[in-house]
């Protein structure tokens, strides 16, 4: 094999052993969005405590990611809702409070 051909072979295998073993990492909690939900919760806000920041995560759990968190007092619109395998239930929806305005995710019931 000429060495221009094999320099080329050597890089393209070396690429997708590395990319592939990028694919195969997986985060330990992926978002998900309202699929998750198993109740209909629509129609209505709830508030956050006072003095209280709780967090906006990507899903039903403290494992996902957060997405940022509502103002203290601050309003949550409820699409729906879900309880967790932990046994919580945790409401799906958007903030309408200032700080984080129009942030779509989930947070749990028990803050409210």
């Amino acid at each position: 094999m000429r060495p221009a051909l094999r320099n080329a072979v050597m890089t393209t295998t070396a690429t997708a052993v590395l990319l592939g073993g990028l694919a195969a990492v997986a985060t330990p909690a992926s978002a998900v969005g309202s699929s998750a939900c198993t109740r209909n919760d629509r129609n209505h806000s709830v508030w956050g405590p006072n003095l209280e920041w709780p967090n906006i995560r990507t899903g039903p759990g403290v494992a996902y990611k957060s997405k940022g968190h509502l103002d203290s007092a601050g309003e949550f619109w409820v699409e729906c809702s879900a309880v967790n395998k932990h046994g919580n239930r945790w409401y799906y929806g958007k903030s309408l409070s200032s700080g984080s305005y129009g942030t779509k995710g989930w947070v749990a019931a028990s803050w409210f």
